[in-house]
């Protein structure tokens, strides 16, 4: 998955506040501070919840509102989920080439993850890299 896709659904530079043209850039970016408007990004490009998005960040829906209402700037390890769930997606759009295709597969009942929604393992490091590998396999051609 190209880094320029990942940006683009964290909102961009300006989302941001720099360039970001490598990895390192996002560890700088989540080090100093990234502002609440990457998790709107987010939200509203995938068309997630409030539930939802507090559930992948592991935190609760009021601090979340809290967040959004401020403009506070988000943790660090919230940060990197937010990197982490961008980079999920990223894949899902260049494996599924369509928003409504890869929301549809995230709420669908998945027989390689024992007939759990993809979106159910969001909330975790492991399962998000799991979701990565099962996209890959998708793209591959490899039932999933």
């Amino acid at each position: 998955m190209t880094l320029d896709l990942i940006v683009m659904i964290m909102g961009g530079a300006t989302t941001l506040g720099r360039e970001v043209r490598s990895p390192i850039d996002f560890m700088e970016v989540s080090q100093l501070g990234m502002r609440v408007e990457v998790l709107k990004s987010i939200q509203t490009r995938m068309g997630f919840t409030n539930k939802e998005m507090s559930q992948f960040l592991d935190i609760s829906e009021s601090t979340l509102q809290r967040y959004y209402r401020s403009g506070e700037t988000i943790r660090r390890d919230e940060a990197e989920k937010a990197y982490q769930i961008s980079k999920v997606i990223a894949k899902g759009m260049e494996v599924f080439e369509d928003d409504g295709d890869l929301m549809e597969w995230l709420h669908t009942p998945n027989t390689a993850l024992g007939e759990v929604k993809p979106i159910d393992w969001m909330g975790s490091s492991i399962g998000r890299e799991q979701l990565l590998d099962l996209l890959t396999s998708i793209e591959y051609g490899m039932f999933s």
